[in-house]
């Protein structure tokens, strides 16, 4: 009976969950200018559209150098700062933790609202390190979250070894920690791109016209006009993501296989 309750629970969620994607995706494909059922026929022919124009190709082309950057620095300073955390007491790694990723538990609005004030402030409303910034501080606490949680598995023993080897603290971190905690940079890295990827809210606030990513393009779509182009672009989103998280199922797979050996 358990066993019942327990695969209608999961078939009933993952069909919550999945039914509006797999009701909407299919309408890429077909040939009539509106997004309507049924289906008049089938075509790729809004995927070349959405690459022949120059304001999704550029939204793409934004959203991807943004990303890239933002993520970057995003597993430069979680990475850093998890490291540093681990060498503290408890008690300072509980404070200094949850002031981390208080980014996370912030509403988007209200992040978004600091981020074009101060940028404005500075003079960087409007460009792409604003964005990277922006993103990265978003992108941050989830690095720091995935390296921290890697960091703690580790045994303490490893370092200690080296050290009384003689090994300095950067050498331990580069040749023991570093090569040990990678699937954790490496999650954190994947997590923080496809936030930055996919982050609309804070984006709204501090993307000029020249810096469009393509979550406000496909925003400005949904607003203006529903065309099956909205639905490529949506499609293509679910695929990145889809690609992302199969990445990191493998990362796993291959942090278990090497603790393990």
């Amino acid at each position: 009976m358990a066993r019942s309750i327990f695969w209608i629970s999961t078939v009933l969620c993952l069909a919550f969950l999945a039914l509006p994607l797999l009701l909407v995706l299919p309408l890429a494909f077909n040939t009539s200018s509106f997004l309507t059922y049924p289906m008049e026929g089938f075509t790729f022919a809004w995927f070349g559209e959405v690459f022949g124009q120059p304001s999704w190709t550029k939204a793409i082309w934004n959203s991807v150098k943004v990303a890239a950057g933002a993520m970057a620095l995003a597993v430069l300073i979680g990475g850093l700062a998890a490291t540093g955390v681990t060498l503290t007491g408890r008690v300072l790694q509980m404070v200094l933790s949850a002031l981390f990723v208080s980014p996370v538990v912030v509403p988007s609005i209200v992040v978004a609202v600091a981020f074009a004030y101060a940028f404005g402030r500075a003079g960087l409303s409007g460009s792409y390190a604003s964005l990277v910034l922006a993103h990265a501080i978003l992108g941050a606490p989830l690095v720091f979250l995935s390296v921290l949680t890697s960091l703690r598995g580790l045994d303490p023993d490893l370092d200690r070894a080296a050290a009384s080897m003689g090994a300095s603290r950067l050498h331990r971190f580069r040749h023991v920690t570093l090569p040990l905690a990678a699937p954790g940079f490496l999650a954190g890295a994947l997590f923080a791109f496809i936030t930055s990827f996919d982050e609309v809210v804070v984006a709204l606030f501090l993307a000029a016209p020249e810096s469009t990513t393509l979550p406000i393009a496909l925003f400005s779509g949904l607003r203006d006009r529903l065309q099956p182009t909205i639905v490529v672009v949506a499609l293509l989103l679910s695929l990145v993501s889809l690609l992302f998280l199969l990445a990191m199922g493998q990362m796993q797979k291959r942090g278990a296989a090497a603790s393990r050996n």
